[in-house]
């Protein structure tokens, strides 16, 4: 007898090769049909033509629910699906869910709660400093800061809820053992380490651009608000921000200025009516009211000597360069250079090229 959990876990692997949405044709069927009806019949019912009919029956012929499992315990991959407690809730009532969540870290802290944070993977050193306050605010208020762990506006939200010992959760358009960009490898450690990592697509699948449309609707259905620090009038954080709408979410946004092509779209989404982000202080006391900064146990909460630990609060996980570390913190080169030294001995940053450090643990 076919499980629902191993019926999900197939139908996650049909959108992967299809690259389409199949829970939404099962049209009231239960999710056991997809192996359990006859190929001919579920094709009939699902609608399904051509290629991804082809798909189906090949896939159906070679799915080894027990070998698929092993595979992924294997390489330390936990799969959440529908049928499954641990499956998110938020998520679970949007209107296309993922039929499996492919994890790497933490479980999603569902009793938490979760702001998403996006915009351009072109941002400004402005836009990308905002959302670096907005992700370390957040995590010390004890809130899950969601992103797609993308360069820019994502890889700061994602390295703020860091740096503050909070959770952060990134939500990939490939599978969650490939890192993408690499770049961001140790950012996507990092996240691994101190949250989550996830995806709808199984392990090894490699992102391919339709899949990060698509995957933003988990984005802003994992969370209960959205952010859009900065976004082109044609971002993908405009479609997240538009998955929140239908989902029911609350969205925000930075404003930008008139002239600025990379604030066009977040802009737009001031006029038609998103909240408005004045003040940081502000919205964070307005999204988690009352709550006192919750410090994680990492080298920011007494570890370290103080003027070590205020360096390496302004140590991104990007390379950052010395003279923006200085501006961000207000140091003066006599304290930073030492201090920095000492830090690449302790193993917390790395010296990159261009006169540049990058932050390498969380702890």
């Amino acid at each position: 007898m076919v499980s629902a959990r191993e019926a999900f876990l197939f139908l996650s692997l049909l959108q992967a090769a299809a690259g389409s949405s199949f829970t939404s044709r099962m049209d009231g069927m239960p999710p056991e049909s997809v192996l359990e009806l006859p190929p001919e019949e579920f094709c009939e019912r699902a609608g399904l033509r051509g290629g991804a009919r082809r798909i189906y029956r090949r896939l159906r012929e070679s799915y080894d629910p027990e070998e698929l499992l092993a595979r992924l315990a294997r390489s330390g991959v936990r799969a959440d699906t529908l049928a499954d407690a641990a499956y998110p809730g938020r998520l679970r009532q949007i209107p296309d869910p993922p039929p499996a969540l492919f994890r790497l870290g933490r479980e999603f802290p569902e009793e938490r709660s979760a702001v998403a944070v996006v915009g351009s993977r072109k941002a400004t050193a402005g836009g990308r400093e905002i959302a670096r306050e907005l992700g370390r605010g957040l995590g010390e208020r004890g809130v899950c800061v969601v992103s797609g762990l993308a360069l820019g506006i994502d890889a700061a939200a994602h390295a703020g809820a860091l740096e503050a010992g909070g959770s952060t959760a990134g939500v990939l358009g490939c599978g969650v053992d490939v890192i993408y960009p690499r770049q961001n490898a140790r950012l996507f450690r990092g996240v691994r380490e101190a949250g989550c990592i996830i995806s709808e697509y199984p392990p090894g699948e490699a992102p391919l651009p339709w899949r990060f449309p698509a995957r933003n609707r988990i984005i802003s259905g994992l969370a209960e608000v959205v952010v859009v620090v900065e976004a082109a009038e044609k971002s993908g954080a405009l479609i997240t921000a538009r998955h929140a709408l239908e989902q029911g979410r609350d969205v925000f946004a930075v404003p930008g200025p008139v002239r600025a092509p990379e604030c066009r779209g977040s802009n737009r989404l001031l006029a038609d009516g998103a909240g408005v982000i004045w003040d940081v202080r502000e919205f964070l006391e307005l999204v988690a009211p009352g709550g006192e900064p919750e410090r994680g146990d990492g080298p920011l909460s007494g570890e370290l000597p103080a003027v070590e630990a205020a360096v390496l609060r302004e140590v991104g996980w990007e390379p950052t360069p010395v003279d923006e570390i200085a501006t961000r913190g207000g140091f003066g080169m006599e304290e930073l250079l030492p201090a920095l030294s000492m830090l690449e001995v302790k193993g917390y940053v790395v010296r990159s090229p261009g006169n540049a450090y990058v932050r390498v643990r969380v702890e």
